[in-house]
């Protein structure tokens, strides 16, 4: 087979080798040939090259780099294709939106070879997923015409599907450059084993003050003081031979904070395609933001984490971990900087010898795959050595088209788009997969329903309910029979059936709220007339109501979808039958709370039904857009009980049990007493940021979702302490000089009152 570079490629010469009676001329349009070198375009062009002349060395090949694409001084494309055979894309990432000028030449490549009447056939694509209407319908009108479609992800076979493309002629594939062999550096050898590699973009360098750069380096130190590894950083992108100004700036200002903190990190040049995999594949574990490090270390085994900043990248980093079975080990820039990734490398190193044994488990039928797939592809080129094998279409087993068929779906529910009869459609498209595919749709539809039942999405409508009342009814969330076990347990906990140490109950004495008695661990005598039960977030039944999806989602859409969330408090709260305190108006939040900062959700769900005449919550709507009444906050003043709460502003909540209810904080309410014969309860939760601290302790709350290590941070946690203790301190010394002021006051005004005696 012979290689002849367009425009100035460095391509290698293969010498020809017989193989049919006929020889064949194929174009590869590959990302290659321009500055800056990146490493995993060249990877994919050479595995290709390599594949092809392993499979059939008579191929002719013409590789069109990326500056003879379309620019100037180039061949044109109708030059270029005036004595080939077929046409060839190699793998990448260009068909979005995000890339315009290079998603067009393709579009217009793949035109002028169909109208020519040459075969089309692609390596692994990623789709999307940024495609304007205009971009989106060009494309599908191209992919319709390629007779061998390959992708290396999920969402983009789910995409090329949604567009239009024969199912017949996708090829669900690792990456062009999975099987790519490595060789050592000529010049050099790698880093000393054992090393933790890793690679980051630019963009890390470029984030603002570094806050998040500066987290990966406290983390990185960590783990390689825990792992024992040493740190080695391998950019992807630059000149070849050196640092350069893409990756190696990241690399530089990670490899100077590591430093300042006493550990080493052995900054290594951009490598061509093979000594890359092999320094890859020698790591005893990977951490990038890059994809093609994470094709390289899957492909031997190697534990490897995922970092990404966007959905373009989520897509691409967990499809080449997805083909190992290793999708999970990925996580967000955002969480990863918030201390994220020392937890989950923490895991990976932990299970690093059950996580390399599944990898080599699954590489061994990739690589059969691998072999029918270029089988298959050259048979559509028409270079086939005897009769061609039928069309069949590839890398579609009944666990892999499962897996796509609940990718589609679940995009479906998501994004709610789609109509049912979109829906029919998708289905039925999959079930043309395979024949197992049935079952892989049904299971797909039950995880749809299941979803849709967890974790329900509230409707924008409904935000804006909440937005302009400060409350919003959410409908059911818990079951007959998990509403009387959770009643049943209040009760024990009360009565002294059930022991919790960490929880606190306060007695309802039927009299004035300013009047209650203090709350205790549990009651001298065992009794059902509790006004409250707190700390529920640490009893085995409700802490399973307390992480409800619904209520964790809600969070996420008031704090941000990367931010923790913790619990100011999780309780009980009970009207007892013929008795009950009367709550007044109040807000909850303040300094009362004695918190950095005011938490905004509370999720109240009646165990009991909540009616008028059981002492229901009581509404102000829209009075949450008030603010806080007073900095110190809780019970409103009369003044403001005047001018906010007039009676015919005032709304009863009246909720279902097993109803649940979303209240912002600020939102002004109360309640009555109990006359009735049966008592009302009510479970009441508040999250909060996870980053929320007390300001009297420093300390954090309990968290939910999400989390905040301390550890690179011991001596601020400490000074906290320390602080609240001085604050502590002071408080009584002041106690101390105004009893000390006041005893020396009662004094002259004693020796001025009462004559001395002569």
């Amino acid at each position: 087979m012979s290689v002849t570079p367009s425009s100035g490629i460095n391509c290698p010469v293969l010498s020809p080798q017989p193989y049919s009676s006929r020889s064949f001329s194929l174009v590869i349009v590959a990302d290659v040939g321009t500055e800056p070198f990146h490493v995993g375009d060249e990877a994919m062009l050479m595995a290709n090259v390599e594949a092809l002349r392993r499979h059939d060395p008579e191929v002719r090949v013409t590789v069109i780099g990326r500056e003879a694409q379309g620019g100037a001084g180039g061949p044109s494309a109708a030059a270029v294709l005036a004595g080939a055979d077929g046409l060839f894309l190699s793998g990448g990432g260009n068909l979005s939106s995000s890339w315009p000028e290079l998603l067009h030449q393709r579009i217009r490549w793949i035109g002028k070879a169909r109208r020519r009447g040459l075969p089309v056939v692609t390596g692994g694509q990623t789709i999307g997923p940024v495609l304007n209407p205009t971009d989106r319908s060009a494309l599908a009108e191209a992919l319709a015409g390629v007779d061998l479609l390959g992708v290396r992800d999920l969402p983009s076979a789910a995409l090329a599907l949604q567009m239009g493309a024969p199912a017949d002629r996708l090829s669900y594939q690792p990456d062009d450059a999975f099987f790519l062999a490595g060789h050592p550096p000529a010049d050099r050898g790698g880093p000393d084993a054992p090393f933790l590699l890793v690679t980051l973009d630019p963009a890390f360098a470029a984030m603002g003050s570094r806050s998040g750069l500066c987290s990966l380096a406290l983390q990185l130190a960590a783990i390689a003081a825990e792992s024992r590894l040493r740190l080695a950083f391998l950019p992807h992108v630059g000149p070849l031979g050196s640092l350069g100004d893409e990756d190696g700036l990241a690399g530089a200002a990670l490899a100077r904070l590591l430093r300042a903190e006493g550990v080493e990190c052995e900054l290594l040049p951009v490598m061509p395609p093979a000594e890359t995999v092999w320094v890859t594949q020698r790591a005893a574990a990977v951490v990038s933001s890059r994809y093609h490090p994470l094709v390289f270390a899957t492909a031997a085994g190697v534990p490897c984490l995922g970092i990404y900043r966007d959905d373009y990248t989520r897509i691409k980093l967990q499809g080449a971990l997805a083909h190992l079975g290793m999708e999970a080990w990925c996580q967000s820039a955002a969480d990863a900087e918030r201390f994220g990734l020392i937890g989950a490398f923490r895991g990976l190193w932990g299970r690093r010898e059950e996580i390399a044994a599944a990898m080599i488990r699954a590489r061994e039928p990739l690589a059969d795959q691998e072999e029918r797939r270029w089988r298959q592809l050259l048979a559509r080129l028409g270079r086939t050595r005897g009769a061609a094998e039928p069309p069949r279409l590839l890398g579609w087993p009944a666990e892999r088209a499962g897996r796509l068929a609940e990718a589609a779906l679940s995009a479906l529910v998501l994004e709610r788009q789609a109509s049912e009869a979109e829906a029919g459609h998708w289905r039925g498209v999959v079930n043309r997969m395979e024949r197992s595919v049935d079952l892989a749709v049904e299971a797909a539809q039950g995880w749809q329903r299941r979803i849709m039942e967890e974790t329900r999405v509230l409707t924008e409508q409904q935000w804006n309910d909440y937005s302009r009342d400060g409350f919003l009814h959410l409908g059911k969330v818990v079951e007959p029979e998990e509403l009387e076990a959770l009643r049943r347990r209040a009760d024990d906990l009360a009565l002294g059936n059930v022991k919790n140490p960490d929880v606190q109950m306060q007695l309802d004495t039927g009299g004035v709220y300013e009047e209650l008695p203090q709350a205790v661990r549990a009651f001298e005598h065992g009794t059902r007339l509790y006004r409250k039960i707190q700390g529920l977030e640490t009893d085995d039944l409700f802490v399973r109501l307390v992480k409800h999806p619904l209520f964790l989602e809600i969070s996420a859409r008031q704090y941000g979808p990367h931010a923790p969330i913790s619990i100011f408090r999780a309780m009980v709260m009970n009207k007892p039958a013929g008795q009950g305190t009367v709550l007044p108006w109040h807000q909850d939040g303040g300094n009362v709370w004695a918190l950095d900062r005011d938490p905004l959700v509370t999720v109240w769900v009646a165990l009991d039904p909540a009616t008028r005449a059981n002492g229901c919550l009581e509404v102000i709507p829209g009075t949450h857009r008030l603010g806080l009444l007073s900095l110190y906050g809780s019970t409103v003043a009369e003044e403001h009980v005047r001018v906010h709460c007039p009676p015919e502003r005032v709304l009863p909540l009246e909720v279902e049990a097993g109803h649940a209810v979303l209240l912002h904080n600020w939102l002004i309410h109360r309640s009555g007493v109990n006359p009735t014969s049966v008592p009302r309860r009510a479970m009441t939760v508040c999250y909060m940021d996870g980053r929320t601290q007390s300001v009297l302790t420093g300390n954090f709350f309990p968290l939910v979702s999400g989390s905040i290590p301390i550890e690179p941070y011991p001596y601020l946690h400490q000074l906290r302490s320390d602080c609240a203790m001085l604050r502590e301190m002071a408080t009584r010394q002041m106690w101390k000089i105004g009893l000390h002021r006041l005893r020396s006051l009662l004094y002259r005004v004693r020796d001025h009152v009462v004559p001395a005696k002569s």
